[in-house]
Order: C-alpha cells, then structure tokens, then sequence
C-alpha cells in the first residue's frame, strides 16, 4: 500500500467492517440534523431483459454539498429541502430525472420504512425486505427485494459520512406499452448519510472538490455481483479506486491490487448538461483488477448501450454490454453505469 492509500485508509475506516456481516441496527431514516442531512437511497438492477436493459433509483434527499453531485439548477426551495432522484429504464424516453421538495411533495417516515416521492416513486420495508413501486408515463416498475448480509462499505468516516451496499435478490414485473415482463435476479439496496455544507449554510456556493466518479455493478452469475468505485479529486488525486465482490454463499472482500479503469472510446460528441456544462461519455470501457496474490481476478471490456440519462448527481447513468473473464472464466453480461466527469 503506498503513502497515498494509506492516508485514504487511516480517513475512510471502511478496513474496519468490510467482510463482516451487515449490522441491521444500521439506520436509514430520512435527514435528521446537522450531523445527518443528507442522505442517499439507491436500488440498481443491472441487467433487465431488452427494451429496459436496467432499472435504478439514485435518490438524494437534502445537498451533499460535492461537486459531482452538485444538481443547484434544479434547487426551487432550498438545499435542505430538495430531493434529487435518478430513476430510470433504458426503455424511458424522458422523465428519468426527478426533482421534489421534501416538504410539498414527499412523505418519508422516520425509520426510513416508509418513502413516497410524489407520484413517481415509493419504496416500503426495512431490512430485509423491501418494495418498490416506480410509476412513469411510460413504465411501471414492481419490485420485491430480499437484501442479505453481505455488505460492502465504501465510506466509514464516524460522524461525518456512512455509505454501504447490500446485495439483494428481487422479484416483479415491468409493465411497459401494454405488455408485462415477469423479472428476477440480483440487485442492490444501497444507503448513504452525511453531513454536507449546506448544514452550515444555505448557499450552493461552498462544495467539496471531488471531480471524477464512476460506479458499476456487474452480476458475474446468478449467484456472484461485482461492484467497481473510481472517485478522484483534484489533480486526480485517488480519493477511491477499488473492486468490491460478494456473492449469495461469501461475505466477499476488496480489491484494490493493479486496479485500472479506462475509457477506450468516447461518444462523438460531449453531453451537456442541463446547467450547461458539457460531459464527454463512455462509449467504450476497459477495466481489471488483481486477486491478493498478483493474480488476475477480473477483466472487463465494455460496450455502452447508449441509454445514458441526466441525473445521476451532475452526470449520468446508462449500461453497457460487456465480455471478460473472472478467476480464468469466460464471463459475458451487461452492467449498471454510472458515470460523471467535472475535470
């Protein structure tokens, strides 16, 4: 581990509690406080059948404060009071991107147990189990989750910021255009919280400089899920790059060990944004990383759908088609994307 890690890793103890069973006491409540006013709740199901291709929620209720998923232009109340929803199928023409105010538009219980986004979303349950309700002009989502106890913790700073991930399976139908599709398999529940900036004050001003994010989740088999998280800061210091695996029989680990992702090919054109930035994306992706040995574990090559939607803090979400191989095996699949680029 070289001194750069080291510094992450005496910050971010996630070191502390990754391959430990998931602790159920772990709340999941809405915004309460300064300490705790933000939060993040995310379901992401990488790999539906054609036309939907995926399924996501990337919910933040209240503003963290970071630039990547910095969202101001959508803001009509105030920070405190904004929830900024990413959900989408590949098979939404428009609408993926939700914008509420918490006060007006949403009704979250207390315990979390209960999520109302207006009429768009609603997810019920505490853990393990859990449903989701997405109503789109177009696509409705029904979805019913059992989350395990296999967790892979990407932030444990205490009192600052807590962000973990729990491998699901999940159940339901997708009505699109007069037709049902019955689905199942592996999925995620996700949750985050923190303290932002807007705790201190109102103003968007003030935010936290990370510049570079991409995550993705790729079920290997029907048993197997791998998560990949690059963060980079300024100067594209390493703020995380790391390999996550756990499956339905193992509590998994983290890889970090010759750890590279890269862009292969870009989309012809940059992306702009709704607050006019612009954002050049994938159109072609590679990544690997090594087992603890020096062994090749996974390579990935990727081709994106090109399905990406706004909303995923300041960029986007989409999938892509990959082939690639995990400890020596053939693997083919397709994958959850996110991806945003402030640099």
């Amino acid at each position: 581990m070289g001194a750069v890690e080291r510094l992450v890793a005496v910050v971010n103890r996630t070191g502390r509690v990754n391959g430990l069973p998931f602790d159920a006491t772990e709340s999941m409540g809405p915004p309460s406080g300064r300490r705790r006013n933000w939060v993040h709740y995310g379901v992401m199901v990488p790999d539906l059948p054609e036309p939907h291709r995926s399924f996501g929620i990337m919910s933040i209720v209240g503003t963290p404060g970071v630039t990547i998923f910095a969202n101001d232009h959508a803001i009509t109340t105030t920070p405190a009071d904004t929830a900024y929803t990413s959900s989408a199928t590949a098979s939404m023409s428009e609408g993926q991107f939700l914008v509420h105010s918490i006060e007006r538009d949403c009704d979250f219980a207390a315990d979390g147990s209960h999520l109302r986004y207006g009429e768009d979303l609603v997810i019920d349950g505490t853990f393990p189990h859990f449903t989701v309700r997405r109503t789109h002009p177009e696509v409705t989502v029904e979805l019913e989750i059992e989350a395990t106890d296999k967790v892979a913790h990407f932030a444990n700073i205490p009192g600052l910021y807590r962000h973990w991930s729990l491998l699901a399976t999940y159940r339901g139908h997708i009505d699109a255009r007069g037709e049902r599709v019955e689905v199942q398999g592996l999925c995620t529940v996700e949750h985050a919280a923190g303290v932002g900036t807007h705790s201190l004050t109102a103003s968007t001003r003030p935010k936290l400089p990370a510049k570079f994010f991409t995550y993705q989740i790729l079920n290997l088999d029907d048993r197997t899920q791998a998560l990949l998280v690059q963060v980079l800061g300024p100067a594209g210091f390493p703020i995380q790059k790391a390999v996550y695996l756990r499956s339905l029989d193992s509590y998994g680990g983290v890889y970090t060990r010759g750890f590279d992702f890269r862009v292969r090919e870009y989309e012809p054109e940059p992306r702009r944004t709704p607050d006019g930035r612009t954002m050049r994306l994938p159109k072609a992706l590679s990544w690997q990383v090594l087992d603890d040995e020096g062994r090749d574990l996974l390579t990935i090559d990727g081709t994106v759908g090109g399905d990406y939607s706004y909303g995923l803090g300041a960029g986007f979400v989409g999938t892509y088609d990959y082939t690639g191989t995990y400890r020596d095996r053939p693997i083919t699949g397709r994958a959850y994307l996110e991806y945003i680029d402030c640099r």
